[in-house]
């Protein structure tokens, strides 16, 4: 009797320190994994510290943005000496690169204020151009179309609705209803809620490019950066811009002996043998950039943190915050 109430004792101790380290072991990983998701949160938050002082000594430096300046070759920094029990990494993405989005709609439509109409009938165009490329998941023109107009659709304050769009009445028919924005988009996943669009189409795949890596809510003027934005953007930007041009605009403006004509929004007209016919409107692109997307991420260990943060230019010697978030 005496040995099998010791081996219950034991038992029971064995049971109790195995739970106790179990306990210790959990409350030991939780505090260490929190103290490293503060410090790469710190690293992340330095490296969008970076990038503004960066964007923001660009501007002083230079007149017209290109993939030569500095915050274009962030991302090949190492910045081992700030970060030693950790590495930070910095990208920068060109947002005025791409096509202003609520530029589908003018000021009298209730959209962008400030929008030259002519901007926003060459919007429309360059979006209709750019769905019917073959690099999305859309069938035909008329699939092209209704997208465009879907698009109109959701950012004007009217409920008309577009030759192939939708307005309040188809989405409130849904299972699950909702309202029409009829107001510019503020974020570029809210195209989902739009008929059409898929997040196969806005994302990507492996077959197919994403739109959303040529759209963007953030515009100025509504003009696009010739000098960063995707080659795909590019042939859209005119109906008579083939493979070839593009081919030879990517490697112009990637030449670092150029880096000088890259000022003018007109410096395609140097490459040899341009077509004189083929003359981009000069309302829709510009060489100067203002808004930018920012990716910072610390490292530690295994572990990894980014923060994506939107930021606006002003005036050459303010870097505003727009949006951010950690990933």
């Amino acid at each position: 009797m005496a040995l099998l109430i010791t081996i219950m004792t034991v038992a029971l101790l064995v049971a109790l320190t195995v739970q106790f380290h179990k306990t210790t072991w959990e409350k030991f990983l939780a505090s260490h994994h929190y103290m490293v998701g503060t410090q790469l949160t710190a690293i992340a938050d330095s490296g969008l510290t970076i990038a503004a002082a960066v964007l923001q000594n660009d501007a002083a430096e230079n007149e017209s943005d290109s993939l030569h300046d500095s915050w274009a070759k962030l991302a090949n920094e190492q910045f081992k000496e700030l970060f030693p029990a950790g590495t930070l990494k910095i990208g920068i993405d060109d947002l005025s690169g791409r096509l202003p989005i609520n530029n589908l709609v003018g000021r009298e439509g209730g959209g962008q204020s400030g929008v030259d109409p002519a901007v926003v009938v060459e919007s429309r165009s360059i979006l209709l151009s750019l769905l019917q490329s073959g690099s999305f998941p859309v069938e035909d023109e008329t699939a092209a179309k209704s997208i465009v107009d879907a698009i109109v659709d959701w950012i004007d304050a009217d409920d008309r609705e577009s030759d192939y769009g939708a307005e309040a009445s188809y989405y409130r028919s849904l299972e699950k209803p909702y309202d029409c924005r009829n107001k510019p988009l503020q974020y570029i996943e809210e195209l989902l809620l739009i008929r059409g669009i898929t997040p196969e189409l806005l994302f990507g795949s492996a077959k197919t490019a994403g739109l959303a890596d040529f759209l963007t809510v953030y515009t100025a003027d509504g003009k696009i950066n010739l000098n960063t934005a995707a080659p795909l953007l590019i042939k859209s930007l005119d109906p008579l811009i083939s493979d070839e041009l593009v081919e030879k605009i990517d490697r112009y403006r990637k030449d670092k002996e150029n880096e000088e004509h890259l000022a003018s929004p007109t410096w395609y007209l140097n490459i040899g043998g341009w077509p004189g016919d083929i003359v981009i409107n000069e309302k829709i692109v510009t060489t100067r950039s203002t808004f930018f997307l920012v990716t910072a991420t610390g490292t530690l260990d295994t572990l990894s943190r980014s923060m994506v943060a939107s930021v606006e230019r002003v005036n050459g010697d303010k870097v505003n915050l727009l949006v951010k978030k950690l990933e």
